[in-house]
């Protein structure tokens, strides 16, 4: 191929000038372009139908002939670098042709028989000329029909086109605009007369692979002698066709397949269709269309026509085809597509993730596809696009147990929530499918808010960039829901409301609200709103100022009596710095059983419940919070175990001033 681009064939433009002395030809003159070539025919004064076929031919520039080409053989073509002579037996003339002519090709030539003839032949090779074109490269695939145009000059509309291939002799005439044509034959050319003629090849077969080359006939005065202008060369590569391809879905589930196509086609219309149902004519490019449940997204960037499937049932069982639209529909790649019962796979699932931290989600597939996992996410038409471990950095991928993988989300934003699928994907030659088989809906959250009471607390509430002249809102309880209880405005921020401000910093995309004075009855769960999509909980905990200072020795047992704040809550106990951190791993609760030392006793009559610590170690000193549970609003109130030797002291509730 490297040589193949190596030799350019541009248009030549071929004027042989005859030199008539005594009846006998003595001297050709050629024209040719540099980097093109050229094929003209040295041919015997002789009359005679044939002359002495058994003698030697050349054409050399020099004695020795180092320069050029000879032969003693008849009936084919001889190479000699980039020299290349025939000479036919039953003729009165033989044909050189010359590849990638150059300026030093420039001078003069002998051409003739060994012993009774021969002729000078003057080369001249113009570096400029606007009759020269171009070589291009043409790709085709096994089965397929392509047309392609050979532009020519005027004055040349009644001439004879013709369209050889390079290599094959090493030239070889095809076809020509006089021959008669069927619309049967393998190459058609047919012309328009005006500036191009167009050239199709039928039914490329392998054998098809390799350099064409198009051009116009001319005369010289005698009418004798043949002259080729070379217009455009056409470098054809043929490749296999696309075969079928095997793709396994599951029932309820969904498939995403992309079809790879080469860049030569990004500009056609794509075609997906079953059997022989009606094509579904893919008619805008990049952007999904779709038919029913089949959304298509016709992506000329990178060649390639994705799928993707959703809600499968046995009925979309079948044979596909993914093609482009070409003469005739040559190009397309056959899917069969079986859609199984899948067992063994989680069907949903549902995950929280705090905005800033990371979240893991747990996917399953049939062990069956040991191939590259994925997880994608869908979109607003709820088509799930691929997700590459590779591009997205923070998307980190691991196996844990045969047929089942984690998929790792780190810092993790607001466009991160909505409905993931986790599936594996099985790449061919031209086609990838990726099954998907679990589902994951993802909700985010924002971190709690720790506010004391008496003191103050910063809710802040991030937002896209697209909704910065939107109308931001907080309400305790999801916003435009009837429980919801409006809290402030974006655009209230003039309002005086008592212990409540907003500010809405749209360069940092960020609502800010801060509430003072912070009591009891503002524990809960706040949510931040815009338009009427948009909605994101953040929860606020209140931590009472009083502080529950408890004494007791090593080996021996602490009662700790906890205060309701609030009536009908359910209790809870739990160890750490802050009760965000602590409530991930309570002790015990007023829901659950006795925890191997800590058990709880509920007193709601007298407002209390008590927790009991057994068998007390030096290690128990620490922190710990008694917390009150009410409709997912949290109130906490710290309390201080100290350990000594002595005897165990009674709680000591304590006030900070």
């Amino acid at each position: 191929m490297n040589e193949m681009r190596a030799i350019i064939i541009i248009i030549i433009t071929i004027f042989i000038t005859v030199c008539l002395i005594s009846g006998q030809v003595l001297c050709v003159k050629v024209i040719g372009c540099a980097g093109g070539s050229v094929m003209f025919k040295c041919m015997s004064s002789n009359q005679r139908k044939s002359y002495d076929q058994y003698k030697g031919k050349y054409f050399c520039r020099n004695i020795d002939c180092t320069t050029g080409i000879s032969t003693e053989t008849q009936r084919r073509w001889v190479n000699n670098g980039r020299f290349a002579l025939c000479d036919d037996e039953n003729s009165r003339f033989f044909t050189v042709f010359i590849r990638n002519l150059s300026r030093e090709d420039d001078g003069e030539y002998t051409c003739g028989n060994n012993q009774k003839w021969s002729h000078d032949v003057t080369l001249v090779v113009n570096r400029n000329s606007s009759s020269c074109g171009t070589s291009v490269i043409q790709t085709a695939y096994i089965g397929q029909t392509i047309t392609f145009h050979c532009e020519y000059e005027h004055g040349f509309e009644t001439h004879t086109k013709v369209f050889y291939r390079v290599n094959v002799g090493p030239v070889h005439v095809l076809n020509s605009s006089q021959s008669s044509q069927s619309s049967e034959e393998k190459f058609i050319l047919s012309d328009s007369q005006k500036d191009h003629f167009n050239v199709t090849i039928r039914d490329i077969s392998a054998a098809d692979d390799g350099v064409y080359s198009c051009g116009v006939e001319r005369y010289g005065s005698s009418q004798t002698i043949t002259h080729i202008t070379f217009i455009k060369e056409i470098h054809l590569n043929v490749s296999d066709q696309i075969t079928s391809v095997q793709v396994e879905a599951y029932i309820s589930k969904s498939v995403f397949i992309t079809c790879k196509f080469p860049q030569t086609f990004k500009g056609n219309k794509k075609i997906f269709h079953k059997d022989s149902s009606q094509k579904i004519l893919v008619d805008d490019q990049n952007q999904w269309v779709h038919y029913d449940k089949v959304h298509m997204f016709d992506d000329t960037s990178e060649g390639l026509l994705k799928v993707f499937i959703s809600d499968l049932t046995k009925d979309d069982k079948g044979t596909f085809r993914c093609g482009v639209n070409i003469a005739e529909d040559h190009l397309f790649t056959e899917i069969k597509l079986t859609v199984n019962q899948v067992d063994n796979v989680y069907a949903s699932s549902k995950s929280s993730a705090v905005i800033g931290e990371s979240v893991k989600l747990t996917c399953s597939f049939p062990e069956k596809h040991e191939s590259i996992k994925h997880i994608c996410k869908e979109n607003n038409e709820k088509i799930c696009q691929n997700i590459s471990s590779s591009k997205k950095k923070r998307f980190e991928f691991s196996d844990s147990t045969a047929g089942v993988f984690t998929v790792s989300i780190s810092n993790v934003s607001l466009t991160d929530a909505g409905v993931y699928w986790c599936g594996a994907e099985t790449r061919h030659k031209h086609l990838t499918s990726v099954s998907l088989t679990n589902k994951h809906q993802l909700t985010l959250t924002m971190a709690p808010v720790i506010g004391r009471e008496g003191d103050s607390a910063e809710i802040k509430c991030p937002y896209n960039a697209n909704h910065a002249k939107e109308i931001k809102r907080l309400c305790k309880g999801k916003c435009f829901t009837e429980d919801a209880q409006s809290i402030i405005q974006s655009d209230e921020a003039h309002v005086k409301t008592p212990n409540i401000s907003v500010k809405d910093e749209t360069e940092l995309h960020l609502f800010t609200v801060t509430i003072t004075d912070l009591r009891a009855e503002d524990a809960g769960k706040y949510w931040c709103a815009v338009k009427n999509t948009f909605n994101l909980p953040i929860e606020l905990m209140i931590v009472m100022k009083d502080v529950i200072i408890h004494e007791a020795s090593v080996g021996g047992s602490a009662s700790i009596s906890c205060k309701y704040i609030r009536n009908q809550n359910q209790g809870l106990f739990c160890r750490g710095d802050q009760p965000n951190i602590c409530v991930r791993d309570i002790l015990v609760s007023s829901n659950s059983s006795p925890n191997g030392r800590f058990s709880l006793t509920d007193e709601i009559s007298a407002g209390v419940f008590t927790v009991n610590i057994s068998n007390l170690r030096a290690e128990d000193s620490g922190k710990y919070w008694c917390g009150e549970e009410n409709s997912g609003s949290l109130i906490f109130t710290e309390v201080q175990l100290h350990m000594n030797r002595g005897f165990c002291q009674k709680s000591l509730p304590v006030t900070l001033q």
